[in-house]
């Protein structure tokens, strides 16, 4: 297995990078989504799909990921330390953290991704699995806490009455605004356009570029998408095999 993520890579450089979700699990549609040059694909543990705990399937899709050029992104169901150790042993570096409610909560995610983590011991295991190359791999400690990305989603008002102490917590790889669940938190479900929902992320924003800390967000429109990315947003999730189908399948049928 390749010891390096360029998706951390990029945004750490101040790129942008593009990704869509995969519901379907498949190594066979995130082999293509790679060839069709999509920086990520995002796998959602947190409301659907297998068992986040099979090692097995993860390397079948780290594998897949590798071979047609991109970088698995994976959001799990919540903080939970041994499942994030598990899932890095098995080669996933960019982990998504949601529904974040303090620094302390997103501070021990990170720190279990880490070896070394603020100068002191991480709470990561080292392993001989495919992270490593099953134990071959040359400086793999150091090169993981190089390489390893975790994020969280700003998707409660509780994560934005503790955003200061959350951005300022060490190696917190990005942040993502769930603007669904914000404006279900913020009483206007079904209403993500509502303009306190705006302002409230447009605040976010504003607050993580300013501490540094790279955003990301959901944009299938492409007008919306370049917006984001004229805006510093430099994470993009711009659809979905799914949508993708029902959109193309039906425009097709429309038209014969």
């Amino acid at each position: 297995m390749e010891q390096h993520n360029p998706l951390r890579e990029s945004i750490e450089q101040g790129n942008t990078v593009f990704g869509a979700r995969s519901t379907m699990f498949s190594p066979t549609v995130i082999e293509i989504y790679g060839e069709l040059g999509l920086d990520f694909v995002w796998l959602d543990f947190e409301h659907a799909g297998p068992s986040p705990y099979d090692s097995a399937l993860f390397e079948d899709l780290t594998r897949a990921a590798e071979v047609g050029g991109t970088e698995l992104f994976v959001r799990l169901p919540s903080v939970n330390p041994p499942l994030i150790r598990k899932i890095l042993d098995a080669g996933v570096r960019n982990i998504l953290i949601p529904r974040v409610d303090s620094a302390s909560e997103v501070r021990e995610a990170v720190k279990a991704t880490r070896f070394r983590y603020d100068g002191k011991p991480g709470e990561r295991g080292k392993a001989s699995g495919r992270a490593s190359n099953w134990g071959h791999a040359e400086e793999y400690i150091q090169t993981e806490d190089e390489q390893v990305c975790l994020g969280v989603m700003i998707e409660k008002t509780t994560a934005v009455d503790d955003l200061d102490a959350i951005l300022s917590v060490p190696e917190l790889g990005f942040i993502f605004i769930g603007q669904s669940d914000l404006s279900v938190q913020m009483g206007h479900p079904n209403d993500k356009n509502h303009p306190n929902v705006h302002r409230q992320m447009e605040s976010i924003r504003g607050q993580s570029l300013e501490a540094g800390v790279p955003v990301g967000c959901v944009a299938h429109d492409p007008k919306t998408a370049q917006d984001a990315v004229d805006d510093g947003y430099q994470i993009l999730r711009i659809g979905g095999e799914l949508e993708a189908a029902q959109e193309t399948l039906k425009r097709r049928l429309d038209q014969l």
